[in-house]
């Protein structure tokens, strides 16, 4: 059988690095997972008030039928009405599309848009955007991010790397995988020079309620009036990420998106819908519960900051340390390739991070780890890690 090349494309370091990890697991080591950002493999859970009422829609609701394509109505309204509670924007329900996690929502973007198309995307970045998108031959254009300004977005670059090709500019706040939340400021500048280059802002936005200083995160759409196709959804900040239910929400006046906006719909009516007991449970709560994350902030606040102490204590490592979501970027000053240095110290620890280079150009040298583990499973991994660094004699 004859492959599409297109597939030898599609890397994703986040679980392609889980095989090497079951190999070292099978021979008897102990495994600390710090790679996937599923809080529910730690002390977190979805919340009650969620699977109570994914139990009404299934019986009570029977809500086991195939849905509009686009997404059951009443949980299109509930996402505009969130928009508007949160960050005051007015929207469309004709401009909101609900998808199977945001990763469809990104694949839905890459497919619709024609090959040879440019999109800027921040560097480093989640690697689902360089997988979908050059897939679908489109180039990701990578700007910079500064680790030394908490990992902001470089505004020059991003203007220096603008071509009659590009067609939008990426933004993913807060970040995977830094840990950064842009400043509102920085988003608006961006903002501003995609309005001068009349391209659209995708705003990737699904960790917004994750942040640990309250008030740092402003949603793009609150910002500007240019053209922003916002992705959000539920697997982050109502900790279901198994749920697989995202949503992209188009913010367009000048009706220039229309036809990209109809491409993006028309592969939702291929693919039928996305769950619809998990959409009309959804609908239910989604502007009707506040509360439950404040423990969880908590947590990862805590864990945030025991994590980034230790790294910043330890020879040859060093971290900027995160304002939101649950990552944190640690730089390895040692002469050696962050793939090298990852498999080397799961070999050598069992500690599972994921390396740097899977997340874009400036991930180069770097590792991604999640900060959900308790403090104790954390003590006891950073353990290993420093003792592991001591050890190194490149």
């Amino acid at each position: 059988m004859e492959l599409s090349p297109n597939v030898q494309r599609i890397k994703y370091a986040i679980r392609d690095i889980v095989i090497t990890a079951k190999e070292v697991e099978k021979q008897g080591k102990k495994l600390y997972y710090f790679n996937i950002g599923d809080p529910n493999k730690f002390d977190f859970d979805t919340p009650d008030f969620l699977k109570e009422a994914l139990i009404e829609a299934i019986t009570h609701d029977k809500a086991n039928y195939y849905s509009d394509s686009a997404g059951d109505s009443q949980l299109r309204q509930e996402i505009i009405n969130r928009q508007k509670r949160l960050w005051g924007t007015d929207l469309d329900l004709n401009q909101v599309l609900v998808t199977t996690g945001v990763s469809e929502a990104i694949s839905f973007i890459g497919s619709a848009l024609a090959p040879g198309t440019e999109i800027l995307v921040p560097s480093p970045l989640y690697p689902s955007y360089l997988s979908y998108f050059t897939f679908n031959d489109i180039t990701p254009i990578q700007y910079r991010t500064i680790e030394n300004e908490n990992w902001q977005p470089d505004v020059e670059d991003i203007r220096r790397k603008i071509t009659p090709k590009t067609q939008a500019i990426v933004i993913i706040n807060p970040n995977n995988p830094t840990g950064a939340v842009y400043s509102p400021n920085t988003v608006k500048k961006i903002t501003d020079i995609a309005g001068e280059y009349n391209l659209l802002i995708i705003s990737d936005e699904i960790y917004d309620l994750l942040t640990f200083d309250k008030g740092s995160f402003k949603s793009t759409t609150s910002l500007t009036d240019v053209p922003v196709l916002e992705l959000n959804g539920i697997s982050k900040t109502l900790i279901s990420p198994g749920w697989r239910l995202g949503w992209a929400i188009l913010r367009d006046n000048t009706g220039k998106y229309d036809a990209f906006w109809e491409a993006l719909a028309k592969q939702s009516r291929i693919r039928l819908c996305a769950s619809s007991p998990i959409q009309v449970a959804v609908s239910k709560i989604l502007n009707k519960e506040s509360d439950y994350l404040t423990p969880v902030i908590k947590k990862l606040r805590e864990r945030s900051a025991y994590f980034s102490k230790r790294i910043n204590e330890m020879d040859d490592l060093s971290v900027i340390p995160p304002k939101g979501a649950f990552y944190a970027f640690p730089l390895i000053k040692k002469d050696i390739g962050d793939r090298e240095f990852v498999i080397d110290l799961l070999k050598s620890t069992g500690v599972l991070f994921v390396f740097g280079s899977g997340f874009g150009e400036l991930g180069n040298g770097h590792f991604r780890s999640v900060l959900l583990p308790d403090i104790e499973t954390m003590e006891k991994a950073l353990d290993l890690v420093e003792n592991y660094m001591k050890t190194l004699n490149y």
